[in-house]
């Protein structure tokens, strides 16, 4: 394979090009099943590369690691992670992170099948790259008629981790509906897209529930969906 910026020779596909100092990988995604992982590489073309797992320690090792040193070969800055259930999906995070070589965002995503985590990546870079980027800070992007949020320093936490996102214009707090105690866990749901690819969300707190109206830059209901799997794994 070529380097898509300089054209010189790479000893494997997406390799970082040292020629010209440019990265070939756009995207990279790791799902994890029962025994296998298989690692997802987008650049121009996708390949899907598949290691074999064996339960023992000094082998699970190895195997994290080549992972990792073929992240770094590309110099992947950020890794989006799913499997077939939760806890596999956190037995390989811990994995990860035990075996890493270097610093990497990983996002998790939800539990799915292997061929939706591959479409599911292969849409969002596709849409992604054609979507608006905003530039803001978090908290610049948060305001409206309500500017409470419930929850406390928790509540606006979850809030300021989905305005952490690019594809994120605005939040606006919305109405605050009171159907019991105010104590217990705070959460934050991301419930549907509208037509315009704007996103409804549900903060939480024991039995006070807050809408939250998640403005995008997504240009459809399609976009919209697809960008909600996408920021939950910020919720992670």
């Amino acid at each position: 394979m070529k380097c898509r910026f300089c054209f010189s020779e790479l000893e494997e596909e997406f390799d970082f090009c040292l020629v010209c100092g440019n990265r070939n990988l756009k995207l990279a995604g790791l799902f994890a099943e029962s025994g296998r992982l298989n690692l997802a590489l987008f650049g121009d073309v996708q390949r899907t590369l598949t290691f074999r797992l064996y339960g023992e320690w000094e082998s699970l090792r190895n195997t994290f690691e080549v992972v990792w040193e073929k992240l770094h070969r590309k110099r992947a800055d950020k890794l989006y992670l799913s499997g077939e259930s939760r806890d596999i999906i956190s037995e390989t995070e811990r994995m990860l992170k035990l075996s890493a070589l270097y610093p990497l965002e990983i996002s998790v995503l939800e539990p799915m099948e292997r061929n939706e985590f591959l479409r599911t990546l292969s849409e969002f870079m596709t849409s992604s790259g054609e979507m608006e980027k905003v530039h803001l800070r978090p908290e610049s992007k948060i305001g409206g008629a309500h500017s409470t949020i419930i929850g406390g320093r928790e509540g606006r936490g979850l809030v300021m981790r989905i305005a952490e996102s690019e594809f994120v214009k605005k939040i606006v707090p919305g109405i605050i509906e009171n159907k019991g105690t105010t104590t217990g866990s705070v959460r934050l749901k991301l419930t549907r897209s509208d037509d315009r690819g704007n996103i409804r969300a549900l903060l939480i707190h024991g039995g006070s529930v807050q809408q939250i109206h998640v403005i995008t830059t997504a240009r459809n209901r399609e976009e919209g969906e697809m960008l909600i799997k996408m920021l939950r794994s910020l919720l992670h």
